[in-house]
């Protein structure tokens, strides 16, 4: 944003600020999610920015006694004909000035916009500025929630429920409230909390365990139930699909002309964000206001959240943003916050909760499982025949509602988060895609891309299935394929063809998979990944990925390559590593011994290449991520002759007899 800021301006990086404003310097914008704050607002910032250059010339003007067309742009100010340079500065006048009406609207309608307009020329966008925040945040500096500290602040805990849906009862804390350095116990049944307040925060954990609370569990929940659930077959046996997000021409009849038809079932796991930086937050409810220090994809939400749990008013509740060691979708809701400001009400003074690495796995929401089924066809030419796909998730984006109106939005509406990604870019004259997104007691919300990333796994997986039994290669058959709409997937297709040496043999023992996807109908994405197999170690490793991308104009080029790197390991660690279970209600995996996610020694080399554009900007933040898995269980089924259909994957699992 400040690029674009820069490109209106005529002004360097060192000469703007970006400030982290709190929810009461601002009115409430719009939640960072979805890949979506380059598209939503590169527009808006680029037009504000260059309103105020604008108005800054007609001052300029003013002062010159000129028109505002002879006062000329230069760095940080303009230049006036006889060579006079009036910088911004000296134009900022020290009360606010009101423009005359029609010298606006003048202005208005012949506004050079040099963000969009300079394309060849530009002096900011498309070059790779270090983030300012950089060097603070790598040198610890940088301030986050956890930092926080207050005059008289102490430090709270919450005693978390034993299962999902678990309702407290009640609560005994008197051994907690004699032990030395606690300053209370908070027990409040109407939000289902109980809670201690400490002045050292060492004496917590101990103090936590000491109080004897008795909970309504609901019945044992378990793996099985959750994926008996959530399981396309039996559905489709029922015929109990709720939404359709496609259904043309007559899948009987393709599938009588396909020359070759296969069936498939393609699986994902439950998964955890894993932030590195587990939530914190610092509450101090006064009498007068209530204020909050935290991280969160969305301050107002929070706002609002903490507002509701204190009995105030949403304007008497101020957050103070801080930046966040990892969102991925995970930090919509600060329950740490929610939890410091009940604390902080009881005790009267500021009180911080910061989460654990088990809490973090424990209570926060998670991404949900996903069955798939594809059955379909191909002619002898090579052409998609019929296209039959059901699939079965939970809601992901109203995931997180309570559940007094959960029943209500599914009744009303399909989870358009859930199905993100599920409809196949690909011709097929023949196709019908439908989907259910069930509710079960585990909590869900959104995870990186959402749906995109098991949705296209499922797809593209099927698409090199079909390449395989008509015998053409991967890339051609996806491009055969393709609509003539889709030529900027088309082009990053051969692009990620023409940097990985596509059709090239590979080194022996290894071998190579591809795969693509447009992010929201938005950014197109290709990736290439090579899998190499040491029996003697028993391993299955991703050697080497490419990637191309074509995600219209290119702002930060650094900073969109090294977006590109986090999805594709990401989604190593999504094919290779992660998953969910839950066991007596509760999550098993409780920390990274048991939830593993990529480690450096196994990363892949990366090449990632940026198409050229003229396009508007578009989002890269999750855009990469859906096809790395189905590149990777491609190249395994180049390498090995086995198809994987169930993530995450690892050696035993691929040479199982299951997989035989």
């Amino acid at each position: 944003m400040s690029q674009v800021v820069a490109e209106e301006l005529n002004v360097g990086q060192s000469e703007i600020e970006c400030v982290l404003p709190d929810t009461d310097q601002t009115p409430p914008f719009k939640m960072t999610v979805g890949s979506e704050s380059i598209a939503s607002f590169f527009e808006p910032i680029s037009y504000g920015a260059a309103r105020l250059r604008e108005a800054l010339r007609i001052l300029a003007a003013e002062k010159a006694g000129l028109s505002p067309d002879q006062v000329q742009d230069s760095r940080a100010g303009f230049v006036l004909p006889d060579g006079t340079e009036l910088s911004y500065a000296t134009l900022v006048p020290s009360v606010p000035v009101v423009l005359s009406v029609s010298a606006s609207l003048t202005t208005e309608k012949t506004m050079p916009r040099y963000a969009l307009e300079r394309k060849d020329k530009y002096q900011s966008i498309g070059r790779s500025w270090r983030h300012q925040e950089l060097e603070a945040i790598v040198t610890g500096q940088t301030v986050y929630s956890r930092d926080v500290s207050l005059p008289d602040m102490l430090y709270g805990q919450a005693l978390r429920p034993p299962a999902f849906g678990a309702q407290l009862q009640s609560a005994d804390g008197r051994a907690a409230e004699a032990m030395p350095d606690v300053t209370a116990v908070v027990i409040d049944k109407e939000n289902n909390f109980v809670g201690v307040v400490t002045d050292d925060p060492f004496v917590l954990p101990t103090a936590t365990q000491a109080i004897v609370a008795r909970w309504e569990v609901p019945e044992d929940l378990n793996q099985d139930q959750i994926d008996a659930s959530l399981d396309v077959k039996q559905l489709r046996a029922r015929d109990d699909l709720e939404h359709t997000l496609t259904m043309v021409g007559d899948i009987g009849a393709g599938r009588s002309n396909a020359q070759y038809k296969t069936t498939a079932r393609y699986d994902t796991s439950f998964a955890a964000h894993a932030a590195m930086e587990p939530r914190a937050g610092v509450a101090w409810v006064k009498k007068d206001k209530v204020e909050i220090w935290c991280g969160s994809q969305d301050p107002f939400f929070v706002q609002r959240r903490v507002a509701k749990a204190t009995g105030r008013e949403v304007d008497d509740v101020v957050v103070h943003s801080h930046r966040m060691g990892g969102g991925f979708g995970g930090r919509v809701l600060c329950q740490a916050s929610e939890e410091a400001a009940l604390l902080s009400a009881a005790v009267e003074r500021p009180v911080r909760v910061q989460w654990d690495r088990e809490a973090e796995f424990q209570n926060n929401y998670f991404q949900p499982g996903f069955s798939h089924y594809i059955d379909a066809g191909v002619t002898s030419e090579g052409a998609i025949s019929h296209w039959e796909h059901d699939f079965v998730s939970s809601p992901i984006m109203t995931g997180p509602v309570p559940e007094n109106i959960a029943w209500v939005l599914d009744k009303v509406m399909a989870d358009e988060g859930t199905a993100r990604g599920g409809l196949s870019q690909y011709r097929a004259a023949n196709r019908r895609v439908r989907y259910s997104d069930i509710r079960t007691p585990v909590p869900i919300g959104a995870w990186r891309g959402l749906g995109a990333a098991p949705n296209t796994f499922a797809i593209e997986s099927m698409m090199d299935e079909l390449a395989a039994a008509v015998g053409i290669d991967p890339l051609e058959f996806r491009l055969q394929n393709l609509p003539s709409t889709s030529d900027r997937l088309a082009g990053v297709l051969r692009r990620v063809a023409e940097i990985s040496e596509w059709g090239q043999p590979a080194p022996t023992g290894t071998g190579r998979g591809i795969a693509c996807a447009v992010y929201k109908n938005q950014t197109a994405v290709a990736v290439v990944a090579e899998v190499q197999v040491d029996h003697s170690a028993s391993e299955l490793r991703v050697t080497k990925t490419w990637c191309a991308q074509d995600c219209g104009l290119v702002v930060n080029p650094n900073q969109v390559e090294n977006q590109v790197m986090g999805n594709i390991v990401w989604g190593c660690s999504m094919a290779l590593k992660e998953r969910i279970t839950v066991e007596a209600g509760a999550v098993k995996e409780r920390n990274f011994d048991g939830y593993e996610v990529l480690r450096h020694r196994e990363s892949p080399e990366i090449a990632v290449v940026l198409v050229d554009s003229d396009a508007a900007p578009v989002g890269v933040g999750e855009s990469a991520f859906g096809p790395v898995a189905p590149a990777i269980a491609n190249a395994v089924f180049a390498t090995t002759g086995r198809r994987i259909r169930r993530l995450p994957m690892s050696y035993s699992s691929v040479f199982s007899d299951a997989n035989g």
